[in-house]
C-alpha cells in the first residue's frame, strides 16, 4: 500500500517538476503543499499534493482511558471540504505551529513519508506517475504529544500580465485587455490563499497585475526594485507570513531562486506569462513548484 501522484488540482493549473529536481526534493514539496493545504485552507497546493481516490484514517488518543479511537475515513472530497472551512472560519493555523517532512523511503514507482502537524503524526505512501509524486494513503494518530515551535513563509511569484507592445519605444506599456483579464483571473485563482503582502515592481504591467489580489486581500501594494534587492532583509521582513510577488521574465526566476539560495529556474520564455512558483521556507527546509495557469 504506497502510492502517490499525478492527478490534478483546479481545472486550470498543474503542477510541473524539474527535471533536476530529485525524487526525495518532489516528495517534500508535495509533503509541504499537504500541510499548508490543512494548515492555510489553501485547495491550491492540497489538489496538488492528494490524489481522487485519497484514503486516509486515523487513531485518536483518549486523555482519560489512553486508548486510541479509529476515526473514520477522509476522502478527497472531504479533505477539501476541511481546507474550505479552514478557510471560511478563518481558523489557519499561525506561523509557529509544528510543521515536520521526512522522506522515509522511494522505491521507483512508490515512496513512504512522515509528516507531523498540530493534530499528530501522519504515515503516507505515495506513487509517481508522469514524474510527479503525490499522496495515496494515509495513517495517522493523534494527538501530537510534543511540540515544536517553526515558522513557515509562503512566497508566490509571477510574471505580469501581456503588456501593450504596440509601441516599441514605450518602456512603460499598460497591460491589454488580456493581460486585465489575466490579472483578474490570477485574483480569483489565488482566492484561498490570504495574502499578508503584496509586492510588484514599479512599472504599470507589474502593478496593474498585482492590483486584483491586493485588493481582494485589503493590502496596499509594496515597490520593490529588483536591481537593488536587500534579499536578507527582505525574507527577515517577511519571515512567516504569505506574499505574492510580480516582476518579470527574468526577475520573477531570479528572485525564486535567491529565496531558495539554488540556481534552480531559468528566464520564463517571453510568450509565457502563466507561471506560479511557490516556494516555502520552514526553519530547516525550503522547497519548491512551478505552476502553469492559463
Amino acid at each position: 500500500m504506497k502510492s502517490f501522484i499525478l492527478a490534478l488540482f483546479l481545472s486550470l493549473s498543474f503542477t510541473i517538476f524539474t527535471q533536476n529536481e530529485s525524487d526525495k526534493t518532489q516528495i517534500e514539496i508535495t509533503l509541504n503543499n499537504y500541510l499548508d493545504g490543512f494548515y492555510n485552507g489553501d485547495t491550491l497546493k492540497l489538489k496538488a499534493a492528494i490524489k481522487p481516490r485519497l484514503y486516509k484514517f486515523g487513531y485518536w488518543k483518549n486523555k482519560d482511558t489512553g486508548k486510541y479511537k479509529y476515526s473514520n475515513q477522509m476522502t478527497y472530497a472531504k479533505a477539501i471540504n476541511y481546507a474550505k472551512d479552514v478557510l471560511e472560519k478563518n481558523q489557519q493555523q499561525g506561523a509557529d505551529v509544528i510543521r515536520k517532512v521526512e522522506v522515509l523511503d522511494i522505491g521507483n514507482h512508490i515512496a513512504s513519508a512522515k509528516v507531523t502537524g498540530f493534530w499528530g503524526n501522519d504515515y503516507m505512501l505515495l506513487s509517481k506517475e508522469e514524474g510527479k509524486w503525490m499522496i495515496e494513503q494515509v495513517i495517522w494518530e493523534g494527538p501530537l504529544e510534543k511540540q515544536v515551535e517553526q515558522k513557515t513563509t509562503t512566497y508566490y511569484l509571477i510574471r505580469h500580465a501581456e503588456k501593450d507592445r504596440s509601441d516599441k519605444t514605450n518602456r512603460n506599456p499598460h497591460l491589454t485587455e488580456a493581460g486585465l483579464k489575466r490579472a483578474n483571473n490570477w485574483a480569483n485563482v489565488l482566492k484561498d490563499v490570504k495574502f499578508d503582502l503584496v509586492y510588484s515592481t514599479n512599472y504599470n504591467r507589474t502593478k496593474e497585475t498585482a492590483a486584483p489580489t491586493a485588493k481582494a486581500n485589503n493590502v496596499e501594494v509594496s515597490f520593490y526594485d529588483p536591481r537593488d534587492m536587500k534579499l536578507k532583509e527582505f525574507i527577515a521582513n517577511t519571515k512567516g507570513k504569505k506574499i505574492l510577488v510580480v516582476g518579470h521574465s527574468n526577475t520573477t526566476p531570479m528572485f525564486a531562486n535567491g529565496l531558495l539560495g539554488d540556481k534552480k529556474y531559468g528566464m520564463i520564455d517571453d510568450n509565457n506569462n502563466a507561471n506560479l512558483y511557490i516556494v516555502t521556507v520552514t526553519e530547516d527546509s525550503k522547497s519548491s513548484t512551478v505552476l502553469v495557469v492559463d
